[in-house]
């Protein structure tokens, strides 16, 4: 009795902290990306047992940003089996809800034998109306296109409702799209589409089970395609990243957009990679000739340490020296401000960014590691700010030194741009007094670019 109430005493600890490690999770993020959304959440919030179907082009980031955003309800996930080693680990994954599914390249053919285990937590947990997200692609690769979705994610959800004797399931299929997904202050938008339900597949997988899977595998790979920017061709990536810069601000004011809103970041972005994805395969030496453009464009603009946006015609109006002394004047106002956010928070900001930097050579990782490591400096970080003091002087010292820290190092986050966007126009007025003719240059590309694009429509 006794080692029972411990165990059931444990299992509540552990469930207190899951929820304890959401709450943290979601303001990380919140700090960590410069902007998060998520379309349509009440999709993902239909009774019943629920898988979610995604994407997977950022490693731990894509679950745990998604776990944050849909909160309270819980979402468990499959993750790769090799992270699944004996002791301490393996349990911890397990009671934060991680299941290990094993690939033929992790644990070869035992490691597929143990996804018979795999299968059975699944579907008790379906029993139980549980949400479980399965990345259908079955491979991590930061890429702006569906990768071919595997044939175990049809087998694994016909399988659930045969043995498990659901009455029905639902698959709700979910498009991961980022913008700089490894680096710090990037967005990430969650578009979440139509909810499928299995029941209209069943009639037809007790007559035909292989084809019906089959039918069900390129349904679900055409609605997830819908809900991401999809590049067709690996070359074309360049140039739609830099036409996305220089297209933005003029597409999101004809069309009365609202550029803090990330689906339409996303509407603009696949308006952009439909004209290219068509030109590709109609006139591909028009994106070859495009592309050379853009490539010298934006070597002149770092060259020069420029960002687009001052090139703009549009924008020059609110480039002058006395918006850059307005400007000044602000910077030196909030300079106590944004001194006391960086003596609280710099080293540990530091110290997570040479870490990954030096450790993580996966591009897929880096904002994983890079987002958990500072999660943990940070709490070091606060609990040594408010410790110190109390044991020298005062808890009460502590206290007001991790609040001043906290809101100064947040205040700093938006106050950096700032200061950016100022030095950036201190460079053209610059450029524009000593060498205006290169300035037209500049304008001149981009025009030129801009014309080459439209001409594609």
């Amino acid at each position: 009795m006794f080692l029972y109430f411990c165990i059931s005493q444990f299992s509540i600890s552990l469930k207190m902290l899951w929820h304890i490690f959401k709450y943290y999770l979601g303001f990380v993020i919140a700090v960590f990306f410069k902007r998060t959304q998520i379309s349509n959440v009440h999709n993902l919030k239909v009774k019943g047992p629920v898988i979610l179907a995604m994407n997977h082009p950022n490693a731990f980031m894509d679950p745990v940003a998604i776990s944050a955003l849909v909160y309270p309800p819980r979402v468990r996930y499959l993750a790769r089996g090799d992270a699944f080693k004996k002791g301490a680990a393996t349990w911890v994954l397990e009671s934060l809800g991680v299941i290990p599914i094993f690939r033929m390249q992790d644990g070869g053919k035992e490691g597929l034998l143990k996804n018979d285990d795999t299968y059975n937590i699944v579907n008790n947990l379906l029993k139980r109306n549980k949400k479980i997200i399965i990345f259908a692609e079955g491979i991590c690769i930061q890429e702006r296109r569906l990768r071919p979705l595997k044939k175990g994610v049809p087998r694994m959800i016909f399988g659930a409702m045969k043995d498990s004797d659901l009455k029905n399931l639902t698959v709700v299929p979910v498009g991961v799209n980022y913008q700089d997904p490894s680096q710090f202050r990037g967005t990430v938008f969650f578009n979440v589409g139509e909810p499928i339900s299995i029941n209209d597949y069943m009639k037809q997988y007790k007559e035909a089970p292989a084809k019906t899977m089959n039918v069900f595998l390129a349904d679900l790979a055409a609605k997830m395609k819908s809900l991401i920017v999809n590049i067709n061709y690996h070359r074309s990536e360049k140039v739609i990243e830099h036409l996305e810069i220089i297209l933005k601000y003029d597409f999101f004011k004809s069309q009365n957009l609202n550029e803090n809103n990330l689906e339409h970041d996303f509407l603009f972005s696949t308006k952009v990679v439909d004209v290219i994805n068509k030109a590709e395969e109609i006139i591909p030496k028009k994106i070859i000739e495009l592309t050379e453009k853009t490539s010298r464009y934006f070597s002149d603009l770092k060259k020069h340490q420029f960002k687009d946006w001052l090139i703009n015609p549009d924008k020059q109006k609110g480039i002058n020296y006395f918006v850059v002394i307005l400007n000044i004047f602000f910077i030196i106002l909030t300079l106590p401000i944004y001194v006391l956010g960086l003596l609280g928070n710099y080293v540990p900001y530091k110290l997570a960014y040479l870490i990954t930097s030096k450790k993580v050579k996966i591009k897929e990782f880096k904002a994983s590691f890079y987002m958990g490591i500072g999660a943990m400096l940070y709490l070091i970080n606060y609990a040594l700010l408010f410790f110190v003091p109390k044991v020298l002087y005062s808890g009460w010292l502590g206290l007001l030194i991790v609040i001043v820290s906290f809101i100064s190092g947040y205040i700093c986050l938006h106050l950096s741009p700032i200061r950016k966007k100022t030095l950036g126009m201190i460079r053209i007025l610059f450029l524009k007094s000593k060498n205006e003719k290169k300035f037209n240059d500049l304008v001149h590309q981009r025009a030129e670019i801009i014309k080459m694009y439209l001409d594609l429509n």
